[in-house]
Formats: structure tokens, sequence, C-alpha cells
């Protein structure tokens, strides 16, 4: 029994011994192994970092700065690695989408952990080009209001950007654009003065050179206008010094000349404007200067021959005789005197030639004149208007009558003569007269009309309101019906005041006025 216990103990102790040798090849070969991952590991994650550094490298510098951030990020989240070298590039990719805030933000963080040069460096870059973002930005905002016209805004943006940099000349020069848009060239002045204290800037001295040129353009205006109205009160003595003002402002402008000229042909003083001109045109080149001089010229040639044609055509229209009118206005003389007044143009036998009230003369045009009475420098009371065509359809019209407001209104004649053609394929002429009461140019009452052909004169009488005929009815308060279609009937025709049992029709929609006044 004892060698018997003792045996057993010797095995136990054998099989403990070998275990010992197991466990400690094992517990060597565990730490052997996680030697060896921690050696694999690392060596993995270095490299990843080392790829992902230069995936974000190359993310940054082919511009896709998103891709760049998520990649210096992700670098970042790592345990190895340039800490400093990665905060700049994130720094950088948000610089590259202008998120400037948080490019600072990552810079200062690294900054506060380790103060370098080349992050406090890269700060001030980072800062310099927020400021230059924001400068242009406010630059771009203002130029987008311009554009679309909304100067006001815009001059808003810019000087928000002149805050930023007060010494670069851009924002003045914009503002002052801005306020030449708007017209407002003494705040235009005011600015490029505020910017020459600062800049210094040849742009904004060939802009107040431009602004004052401009602002003394609109004094000139001002001045000639000034002038106008005492022409128009006929104070020509204050209206001569005016002149003689604009001319010292601006020496070499043609217009306070051409004017002051005027104003002397005006109070028929043709000696005293072809002087005025002439000494003008010694120094200076002007094609409307010599236009209004050699118009003078004329003035004084034809003087006595434009009198002579312009009172028989105002004889001629008072008692419509068609054929010295229209001789009259084909005239070669007419043509080239009166034509060249320019149009509208005024005469009065009297020699006044600016009507406002009584009566006298008016050409509209070469083919378009009217004699009869003025109120208030427009046609009113009695008068004629006549218009020459001369054409196959139309030869001429005329309006003879009451006028008011410049237009047909009351009682009066309408006429106009053209062609025709017969059912053999002939030319014929056609007179229609119609007379009743006309408003604002239309037939409004009891109309006449009456044809002239061959010698054969036909008349209808018919209603009209406001330009419109009325429908003909017969003694049962019946419409009589027309034999064209579309048409309606309007009256009875009449030669030598005895119905002819014909019927005078028109079509649906017509409106009567003038001839002249549908042109």
């Amino acid at each position: 029994m004892g060698k018997s216990a003792f045996g057993g103990v010797a095995v136990i102790n054998r099989i403990l011994h070998g275990s010992k040798k197991r466990w400690i090849l094992i517990v060597a070969a565990v730490i052997l192994l996680f030697i060896v991952l921690y050696v694999y590991n690392d060596y993995s994650s270095r490299k990843r970092y080392e790829e992902k550094a230069v995936m974000a490298k190359e993310y940054l510098d082919s511009g896709s700065f998103e891709e760049a951030q998520e990649a210096y990020r992700e670098a970042l989240s790592m345990d190895y690695g340039d800490k400093e070298l990665m905060s700049i590039g994130l720094a950088e990719a948000y610089a590259g989408v202008h998120d400037y805030d948080k490019a600072l933000e990552v810079l200062r963080s690294r900054y506060e952990i380790h103060k370098t040069t080349e992050v406090k460096e890269k700060i001030e870059e980072i800062t310099a080009k927020k400021t230059d973002h924001r400068y242009y930005q406010l630059i771009s905002y203002g130029d987008t209001y311009f554009s679309n016209g909304e100067y006001n805004k815009a001059i808003d943006e810019y000087e928000k950007a002149k805050l930023i940099k007060s010494k670069l000349d851009t924002s003045y020069i914009k503002i002052v654009e801005s306020y030449i848009a708007l017209e407002k060239y003494d705040l235009a002045k005011e600015e490029i003065q505020d910017g020459l204290a600062l800049t210094d800037s040849e742009r904004l001295k060939r802009l107040l050179d431009k602004v004052q040129s401009r602002l003394n353009e609109i004094k000139y205006g001002e001045i000639l206008t000034k002038a106008s109205e005492y022409i128009y009160q006929e104070n020509y003595e204050e209206a001569i010094n005016c002149f003689n003002e604009a001319i010292w402002l601006l020496p070499k402008r043609d217009l306070a000349y051409n004017q002051m000229a005027e104003m002397y042909i005006i109070l028929k003083d043709y000696d005293s404007a072809k002087a005025l001109l002439q000494n003008y045109l010694r120094s200076n080149r002007s094609t409307t200067s010599q236009e209004v001089l050699n118009k003078i010229d004329d003035l004084i040639k034809k003087r006595e021959e434009k009198k002579v044609i312009l009172n028989e055509l105002y004889t001629a229209l008072s008692v419509v005789d068609i054929e010295t009118i229209t001789r009259i206005l084909k005239d070669s003389v007419y043509m080239d005197i009166v034509a060249e007044e320019g149009t509208p143009f005024y005469y009065n036998p009297s020699g006044k030639t600016n009507l406002t009230m009584g009566y006298g003369l008016l050409i509209s045009d070469k083919d378009k004149i009217y004699a009869g009475g003025f109120r208030n420098g427009m046609r009113g009371g009695i008068g004629i208007q006549f218009v020459w065509y001369g054409d196959v359809d139309t030869s001429w019209c005329y309006y003879q009558g009451e006028w008011n407001n410049d237009v047909p209104n009351g009682m009066g004649k309408a006429a106009e003569e053209g062609f025709i053609t017969d059912d053999e394929g002939k030319l014929k002429k056609i007179t229609i007269e119609t007379s009743g009461m006309y408003s604002y140019g239309l037939e409004n009452g009891t109309m006449t009309k009456t044809f002239y052909v061959d010698g054969v004169e036909k008349k209808v009488t018919y209603e009209a309101s406001e330009g419109i005929p009325k429908v003909y009815v017969d003694d049962n308060s019946q419409p009589i019906r027309s034999d064209m279609p579309n048409h309606y009937v309007i009256g009875q025709i009449y030669i030598n005041n005895k119905p002819t049992g014909e019927y005078y029709s028109v079509k649906q929609g017509t409106r009567f006025t003038i001839k002249f006044l549908k042109d």
C-alpha cells in the first residue's frame, strides 16, 4: 500500500512537470502572437494613415475639397501621423469651399495644443483669405444688384466692402458708377473726393473729370431751359444773359449758339443770328450750326418769296381752292422753303410764327396743313385741315368746320377725292362729302353723304352715334335688308332730291371717322 501511494505521487509529478512546460510554451506562443499582431496592426495603421494622407493631398490638389475634408478628418482620427500637417491640410480644404470659420477653428484648436510658427502663419493666411473673400463677395452682391438696375441696394453692398478695404479704389469706383446710373452726380463727385483722400487713384481722377463734365452739362442744360422759359415769356434780354452764361461754361458746345440764333430768328433779326454763328464757326465745327446758318441765309434770301407763297396757301385753304392748294403743295418753292423750316411750322400773315391764340397756318408736315383758329396752342374754332395723298386710292381729303382741343368737334364737312373702278375696269374719279355733327372726329348725329361720280350727284342721309351708323328702318320701323352679306342698310339714296329706290349699305362693324384721323 505504501509503495503504491508513492508510485502514484510520482506519476502525478511527472504529469504536472510535463503540463508546466506545455503552459510555458502556450503562454510564450500567445505573447508572441500578440507581439506579431501588434506589429502588424501598427504597420497596417501607419500604412492606412499614409494612404489616407496621400489621398487627402491628392483630393486637395485636384480641387475635390469635400473629399479632401473627409480624408483629412480620417487621418486626424488615427493615432499616427503629423497632426499639424493634417490640420493645416484640413483647414485648406475648408478654405477651398470658403468655409473659413471652420478652417480657423481647426487651426486655432491645433495652435492651443502646439504653438508653432507654421500654424500661426496659416491662421494669418486664412484670415486674410476670409477678408478677401468677404470683400469680393460683397462686391459680387453689389454687381448683381447693379446689373438688375437696383442701384441703391448695390451701393449698400459696395459700402460694406469699402469698410473692409477702404484703401482699394474698386468699391469707390463702383459706388460712383451706381450714382451715375441714378443720375446723382453730386453724390458721385463727393464719393470720388472721399476715395481720392485715401487712395490717390488715377481711375478715380479720370472719373472725376467725367462726372464734373456731366455736372457742367447738367448746369448747361438748366441754363438753356431757363433761357427757353424767358423766350416763352418774351423776356429776350434775360434769355440772352442765360445764353451768354452757357457759352462761357461750355464755349465749344454749339447748342447755346444755335438756340440763341433761333431766338434771333424768332425776332426776325437774321443779321444778328448770322453774325453770332459766323463768329462761333470761325473756331469750331458744327454741322448743326452750319445748317442753322444756311437756313438763315436762305431766310434772308427767300424772306419775301416765302411770304408770298404762304399767304397764297393760307388764302387758298380759307376758300377751299383745291386746285391752288395742290399746285402749291407740289411746287418746288414750297418744298424748298417751307419744308426746310421743320415741322410743326406756324405762320400768320402778320409774320407771327408761334401761334397760341388767333388765326394762322399750321404745317404739320409737307402734306398736312391747317388754316384757321388756334386756342391755347391747339387747333380751335373754325378751321380746315387738308391732307394731300396723291395716290390712286385717295388724292386728298379735308375737314372744314368747328375744332376743339386740336380735333374736329362740332358742325363741319369732311371731303375726300379718289378713284374707283367701274364694271368695265376703268378708273373713275369719285368725290365724297360728309356733312353734319362731329364729336372728336367721329360722326355723331344726322349726317349727309354726297357722292360725285361722272357728273352725277347722289346723296344719302342717315343717323350716327359716336361714329357708328344706325340701321335704317321703313315706315313700319322694320330694318331694310341689305343685298350684301354682313352688311346693313343705313339710308336711302337720292338723286336730285328724289329717292332712287336704292339703299346705301355698310359692313357690320363700320365706324365713320375723318380719313386723316385713321392714318
